[in-house]
């Protein structure tokens, strides 16, 4: 038996008065509330900067477009035609873009004439122009920009997309900007170089460089820069969606000198007529895929 035991020795437990068995509420530090007002402060101002930007990004597509529809517009009758040959949502997405993905207009041109390294998109054939927006849909070819735009369009948008720039005629003709040898240009155009292995150009892209739809793109009056570009990414292996891989293989056997001197004399060309199409009312004059 434990003397020291109060409860056996009959006396009675001693009570620390000053404990308290719930736990009181403390107060939240005054820098908490401090540092969480700063943070959800921060978080509003960094919305309001990206809205703010992307809102002067819309708004400075659609200047651009509207400055290049004006001058296309001013054109004579002869040297662009089609461009209002579609219905008015497609006319929107060229022009001021739908949805969260900014206007074709924007980077290709009010008239598709496309700029420099950017490709001219007018008398693509649609077919074409279709497989290249899935095949950027898809990751099969990549360009950041253009992923975003074509998973952004529907399957419809596409196709009506592609349409409209297959019955755009434009009549301009390129100068050579990369300095390259035109007869050399020209030689490989028309009958290639089969000491390097390298068929004709006109072989598979159609006898004036007019396209084959689905899988060879028009190539007269196209872009010089676009067109080296995309050789020297065939080149490198940095682009794959050819069929049959048929470019990858022609563009590893060309040197720098040649790929210049036919992507000169490829845009040099004058872009081949597009047959007119009578048009119908609310509805687009392009051609079925």
């Amino acid at each position: 038996m434990n003397k020291n035991d109060p409860a056996k020795n009959g006396a009675a437990p001693q009570v620390d008065e000053a404990f308290d068995p719930w736990e009181r509420t403390r107060p939240i530090p005054l820098f908490v509330v401090a540092l969480v007002f700063a943070l959800a402060f921060w978080g509003l101002l960094t919305y309001v900067s990206e809205y703010q930007a992307e809102r002067r990004g819309q708004q400075q597509n659609q200047q651009t477009a509207a400055t290049a529809a004006v001058a296309v517009a001013a054109a004579p009758p002869d040297v662009v035609r089609g461009l209002a040959d579609a219905d008015p949502a497609t006319l929107q997405a060229v022009g001021a873009g739908t949805g969260q993905a900014w206007s074709c207009a924007s980077c290709h041109g009010a008239a598709g004439e496309g700029n420099l390294s950017t490709p001219r998109l007018a008398g693509q054939p649609a077919a074409y122009l279709v497989k290249q927006l899935e095949d950027f849909r898809s990751g099969l070819r990549h360009n950041e920009s253009m992923a975003f735009v074509a998973r952004a369009l529907s399957d419809e948008d596409i196709d009506k997309l592609a349409r409209y720039y297959a019955g755009i005629e434009l009549r301009a003709t390129l100068a050579p900007s990369l300095g390259g040898n035109l007869e050399r240009g020209k030689l490989i155009a028309e009958k290639g170089d089969w000491k390097s292995n390298v068929p004709a150009c006109f072989q598979c892209h159609g006898m004036n460089g007019e396209g084959v739809a689905p899988g060879f793109p028009a190539l007269a009056g196209q872009q010089p820069d676009y067109i080296f570009a995309q050789l020297t990414a065939w080149h490198a292996g940095e682009r794959k969606n050819s069929p049959q891989k048929l470019m990858d293989d022609v563009a590893r056997r060309m040197n720098p000198d040649d790929m210049r001197a036919v992507s000169d004399y490829l845009g040099s060309m004058p872009a081949p007529a597009i047959p007119a199409m009578p048009a119908r009312a609310g509805a687009a004059s392009t051609p079925p895929l």
